[in-house]
This record gives structure tokens, sequence and C-alpha cells, in this order.
């Protein structure tokens, strides 16, 4: 027989909040139990069974060759294939089928190259390169392995047991210090971290969306973030680091959470709180906080730790400033379309404001200082209020400008997004990109006094 694939349950709980250490034992227990030499055809738990063909390459330079041909049987815990349909066959593999599982539907191109329809199935370990002549075959498999695939009940990681479990103890100091003393995964390491803190399927990402960098697994690129954010303990200039670390999280929205989890754990109990390493942490946490949103779970927890890990143990520290700016910064993000500019990170790493230049027709251009949550209608306003034209029937807006085009910005665009994605255009104009203060809504031209700035605002338009 070959090797089983082998899923691991999660850890009971005890009820009791001073056991909250995870269980080897009930770590090592497997989903489902051994299975018998060979298929059964009356068996009630089969699903689905036929004969499919499966992917064999000999070697990294091997082209594609032709599948082999081998019987497969769907239950509902496992997809198995043997050698033939006979009472008594070798079973050759299985595929333990859990939540975190995923199935690809077949694509005309594989079809197109090979003259097979094609089916992937991503376990924990194997991944089933499956190829059938006959599309209808292929769509009722991929039909049927999914349908088991969203049976399944969702696993959860330790962390986010442990998660759930300070949330419940959140009155009990003397219970939240035994979670973090016995859970080791829940405090800063110096080690690498093997596997991600959160949940993701297994498989490939879909590398066909435009623009986007190549990425791996979303497992991988949560462990490989982790390798960054330890480099980022030692980097004199962190912020080229920190941008592509946001970078990734905007091409990957999965992975938001799981970072937040990663500086939560890198943030508790460091071996230096507030040295430059511990700092660094903070300071992408405070760009995070102005980028992305976290699901509400991981918003509970990051909250905790802002207020009862930080602010309460250390109210005087870098630390706890970090963590007021954060909470504030957290009331407002709704999310970006753009990673902020390596300007912007440098404000945010100081939490200071930024400094927009907006250009007026026929006026001095206007200085205004805005945030990371600044709209474009917000700064409209001001400059409406600071030139004099609250009285004026007429509507005003920014606009985008440069030696191609003209455009109104919506009202409700964040100006740091559009800030970043100006930056971007300078290198190709000439001259350069910039922001425009003028008239978007003419409802009253005749009766604007000629003295007035308005006036020359509709004279230069």
């Amino acid at each position: 027989q070959g090797p089983l694939e082998v899923s691991l349950s999660q850890p009971t709980r005890s009820s009791s909040g001073s056991e909250r250490s995870l269980l080897v034992a009930e770590e090592m227990r497997s989903l489902i139990v051994e299975k018998g030499p060979g298929p059964v055809e009356d068996d009630p738990d089969t699903l689905m069974k036929g004969w499919l063909q499966r992917e064999v390459r000999g070697s990294v330079k091997t082209s594609w060759i032709r599948p082999r041909k081998y019987w497969f049987v769907l239950t509902p815990d496992s997809l198995d294939y043997y050698s033939s349909k006979e009472k008594g066959a070798r079973r050759l593999g299985s595929l333990v089928l859990t939540s975190l599982c995923s199935v690809l539907w077949p694509d005309k191109q594989t079809y197109k190259e090979t003259g097979y329809w094609s089916v992937k199935v991503f376990g924990r370990k194997h991944c089933y390169h499956l190829y059938t002549e006959h599309l209808n075959e292929a769509v009722r498999w991929v039909c049927a392995v999914q349908k088991v695939i969203s049976s399944k009940a969702p696993v959860q990681t330790p962390t986010q047991l442990l998660m759930r479990d300070i949330e419940e103890h959140c009155g009990n100091p003397e219970v939240l210090e035994q979670i973090y003393r016995c859970n080791p995964i829940l405090r800063y390491t110096s080690s690498p971290l093997y596997a991600s803190l959160l949940p993701f399927p297994y498989g490939s990402l879909d590398q066909s969306a435009p623009g986007i960098r190549s990425y791996t697994t979303l497992r991988d690129e949560a462990v490989k973030l982790f390798n960054s954010l330890q480099q980022l303990e030692l980097e004199q200039d962190p912020v080229p680091l920190m941008q592509g670390i946001l970078q990734t999280c905007l091409d990957l929205p999965p992975l938001v959470d799981e970072i937040y989890c990663q500086l939560v754990k890198q943030t508790t109990e460091p071996p230096a709180p507030g040295g430059q390493g511990d700092l660094h942490y903070w300071q992408l946490l405070t760009c995070m906080s102005c980028t992305f949103l976290p699901s509400p779970p991981v918003l509970r927890f990051l909250r905790f730790h802002l207020d009862r890990r930080t602010e309460c143990r250390f109210p005087t520290s870098e630390m706890a400033k970090y963590a007021c700016f954060i909470r504030a910064a957290l009331e407002k993000t709704k999310g970006r379309e753009c990673v902020p500019s390596l300007e912007e990170i440098l404000v945010l790493m100081r939490r200071q404001e930024m400094i927009c230049t907006v250009h007026c027709p026929g006026a001095p251009a206007c200085s205004v200082a805005i945030s990371s949550h600044t709209t474009a209608e917000e700064v409209a306003r001001e400059l409406v209020s600071r030139l004099g034209l609250s009285q004026s029937p007429n509507l005003f807006a920014l606009y985008e400008q440069s030696r191609r085009r003209e455009q109104p910005v919506g009202s409700t665009t964040l100006l740091a997004d559009v800030l970043t994605s100006l930056a971007g255009e300078q290198q190709e104009q000439d001259p350069p990109c910039r922001l425009c203060f003028k008239h978007y809504g003419f409802l009253d031209t005749d009766n604007v006094p000629r003295d007035s700035l308005e006036f020359a605002l509709l004279f230069e338009q």
C-alpha cells in the first residue's frame, strides 16, 4: 500500500482555563480509520467511482507523460485509487478530504495541449492530477469532490482556538497569564515559522490576474512573510521591506489576518521592548492599520493586544503611543486601492500627517495636511472654506491633471491613494502630474463678482 494521507484533528479544549496547553496525543489522531485492502462494490459509503487517468512524471526535465489508468473511489472521507476495480485490488493511495482541500475545474488549455480534461485535487501533502477524455465526466468528479469538501467542518488552528480562549477569559488576569505562559505560539520567537498561524486552503494560487507577481501557495507565502518580518528587525532602512510586505497583502487579501496575527505575536513579550527591532514591528503594524482592516475575530484580538498587553503595561512607552495611533486608525480604515508610498510610510512611522499640494487656476498653490484616511471631498471642502467660496452656488472638486488627461477625483476616493498613483506616473510625465482645485458644476456663472477669486477660477477654466 502507498502512504496514507493523514490529517491532524484539532486539540481538545479543557473546560478549565488552567489547562490550555495543546495535547500532542490529540493532534496525532487521524481523521479517518484505516481502510481495507481493496474496493468493495456494494460499499454504502462510496459516493462515486470510475476509471480515471493519473499523471506520472519522470523528472523535472521530462515533458508531460501520458497518464496511467486507475480505479478511483470517492467516499465521504477521502479519494482513493486502486490498481483495478476487482475486489481485493491493491490500494495505491488515499487523499484525505478536509475543508482545506481544494479542487480545480478542467480548463481548455490543458485539453488543447493534451487531449484530456484535467481535474486537480489538492490535499495536505499530495496533489492528484487526474485526466479524462470526456468533459462531462470531469465536471461530475469536480462537483462530487467539492461537495465532500464543502460538507467538512472548518479546520481551526491552535492560534484560532487560543484567540477564542483569550476573548472568553479577558476578565480573568490569572487565566490570561497562564494561557500566554503555556502557549509559546502566542509570544515572540526568534526561530522561523514552519506553518501559518491561520488555516489556508491547499493548492496553488490563480496566476491569471494581470500585473500581479508570481506567488506559490497561501501557506508558503505566510511562512515567507514571517521570514520577512524577522529580517525587518535587523534592517537599517525598513521602508522598502515594509512596502513589499504591504504589497503582498494587497495582492493576496487572505494574508492580511495572518500578518496581523504574526505582528501581534512578535510584539508580545519581545526580548527588548521598545528596541529598534521591536519598533520596526510596531511601525509596520501602524502601516497595516492604515491600509487593511482585519476580520472581526482578529480585530478583537488585536484591540485586546493594543489595550491590555501594551498600553496598560507600558503606558508611557513608544509602543503605547503606536498602540493608541493604531486603535484610532482602525476606526477609520476601510481599505486601500494602493499600498502606501515610501513617503507615506516614512510619515506613518513618525505618526504624523502628510502635506498635500493642490494647485488652483489663477491662484497660488495650497498646502493641505492629510492623513491616510482623508477623502478628496474633505480636502475640497477645506479649500472652499479657506478660499472664501462657501457662499458660491457652484460646485468644486479636485482633479488629477497631467499632459495627457484631466479627470475629477471621486468624492470618496482616498487622497493618499491618488498621491501614490500620481507619484508612480511622475517619471513618465512632463510636466509632472498634479492635483488641481477647480469648478465641477456651473450652477450660476452670471452673478459671480468680477473682483472675486471665483471669477478668476472661472476665467482660467
